[in-house]
């Protein structure tokens, strides 16, 4: 006797479609997996055989042979249970699956029968519509993620027996899926800060050209509440984004992190103890790391120096290519990685280097020593470093009017509306990706504007990747201010924010 069913493995944060076939056959009572099954899939055997009988259900006393095909791909996981379970039903005639070539079965046994939670099931989800299925048959703690595919039906089930004549269960069918989905906290409104009106407009013009930003400033200033403030900011995942970020959430079992209501992208914030293999992923088995829980997001480190070297240094790869390689013994992973980088750090390691009416208690060396932890090739990935000032008396104490900054929501809007329409039939998606060749074409000067960058040439000494940079954030600048041609007034703009980045430099 012989049947299948159909299930998936993840392979990165893609997954692929496996056939779960069932033979059994005369012979010496045993059963056997093969199929490249690894040791999470082995250890099925008993599980399967335990859920069967304590499910009501009789274990066939034959030579059970099971196979995952293809037998090429590692198997693991302890998802397959389900699968291997309700073709083991089917192939022995206790149980009958109705058009099982287009059912999808995902789940894990308890001995007792009850079906549990399993990890990266979106994933799963995904590959089985690209690959025709119609219908899942998943746990029903995995509701939130069949909400996400809408072209999928989902039979949400406890128990093991519940998989017999699942039409005829039509409790089990999910119909309404988004009164499900609860919304996660947002974060702080820009308008909501007090004072800080320079490092506010670098925020703004970050989020509106996908810029790479640096706070730097004492403890206290506001740094991390600035960073946090760009989520709001930020365009709304569409549904390709909504769906590819979903997924990495899901293989990493933490999917009501994500605001799914508003579409939020996502706040990735790691402490700096965090180690390389958290960082951009890793494990025997690789997972995603915090660089991949940022995909289509912003990544924020704070208290930057206070990283490893080391750790640091793996983030040139994804900041380039906008995604992560891993390679292990059994093959190559690759995890997306595209985010946008924002970072905060003092200017010393006690924080007061340059603070009006604060001493500093750090040698010239110590604050040399400090501030060289950020590294050349990661510095040269960032095109706003900016300077942020502890807040004067009448900023603290004087209430802020309640109505928010009139119209920069609108300005970034129309600043994505400009580089959409201008990058239309190239490979870029915003100013912040704009090459050498690509300013020439795209960002045209006009003849006052021309002067200013003589000027600023001359008296910043600008090398190439520092003119490449400014003209990055003069050409955001002039989208904000809705101009086609880079004006007098952008340029400016944009050498005040280089003033501050070069002032940084000097001391890294």
């Amino acid at each position: 006797m012989y049947s299948y069913l159909y299930s998936a493995v993840i392979h990165g944060v893609k997954a692929e479609i496996v056939r779960v076939e069932v033979d059994i056959s005369r012979g010496l009572p045993g059963f056997n997996i093969v199929g490249l099954a690894g040791k999470t899939v082995r250890e099925s055997a008993k599980r399967v055989r335990s859920a069967i009988i304590n499910s009501g259900f009789e274990w066939p006393v034959k030579k059970i042979t099971v196979n995952l095909a293809p037998g090429n791909i590692n198997k693991y996981g302890s998802h397959f249970d389900l699968a291997i379970a309700a073709v083991l039903l089917e192939c022995s005639g206790q149980i009958k699956i109705k058009n099982k070539n287009k059912k999808f079965f995902a789940g894990e046994l308890n001995l007792n029968g009850n079906i549990n939670h399993v990890k990266g099931v979106l994933s799963m989800l995904l590959a089985a519509q690209e690959n025709n299925f119609k219908e899942a048959v998943l746990p029903a703690q995995n509701k939130k993620e069949s909400f996400l595919v809408k072209n999928l039906s989902s039979y949400l089930i406890k128990h093991l027996r519940d998989v017999d004549n699942l039409e005829d269960n039509q409790e089990n069918i999910l119909i309404t899926p988004k009164t499900e989905i609860k919304p996660a906290v947002d974060y702080t409104d820009l308008s909501d800060i007090r004072g800080q009106k320079n490092a506010k407009k670098a925020i703004i013009t970050a989020a509106a050209g996908g810029h790479n930003l640096l706070l730097i400033g004492p403890p206290g200033c506001g740094k991390t509440v600035l960073a946090e403030s760009i989520v709001q900011l930020l365009a709304p995942l569409d549904k390709k984004e909504l769906l590819e970020t979903a997924s990495i959430y899901s293989i990493n079992n933490n999917l009501e992190e994500l605001n799914l209501v508003k579409k939020r992208r996502p706040f990735v914030a790691p402490h700096h103890s965090i180690t390389a293999a958290a960082l951009i992923g890793g494990g025997h088995i690789p997972v995603p790391g915090e660089i991949s829980l940022a995909h289509n997001g912003v990544l924020f480190l704070d208290e930057l120096p206070e990283f490893k070297s080391s750790v640091l240094a793996n983030l040139r790869e994804p900041l380039e290519k906008k995604r992560i390689k891993i390679v292990r013994q059994q093959g190559s992973y690759y995890f997306p990685a595209d985010f946008q980088f924002i970072a905060a750090m003092n200017p010393c390691p006690c924080g007061f280097s340059g603070v009006k009416d604060r001493s500093c208690k750090c040698s010239e060396r110590d604050i040399v020593r400090y501030q060289q932890k950020l590294s050349g090739p990661l510095k040269d990935r960032i095109d706003l470093q900016i300077e942020v000032l502890p807040l004067e008396k009448d900023e603290i104490l004087t209430t802020p009017p309640t109505a928010k900054d009139q119209n920069y929501t609108d300005k970034i809007e129309i600043a994505r509306k400009m580089q959409a329409e201008r990058y239309l039939n190239s490979n870029l998606k915003n100013n912040s990706e704009l090459l050498l060749k690509d300013i020439e074409k795209y960002c045209q000067l006009d003849q006052k504007s021309q002067k200013i960058l003589n000027q600023a040439y001359q008296r910043l000494k600008l090398s190439v990747r520092g003119y490449i940079r400014l003209m990055r954030v003069a050409r955001t600048i002039a989208d904000l201010n809705n101009n086609d041609l880079i004006k007098e007034s952008d340029l400016i703009e944009a050498v005040d924010f280089r003033w501050y980045a070069e002032k940084s430099e000097m001391l890294l």
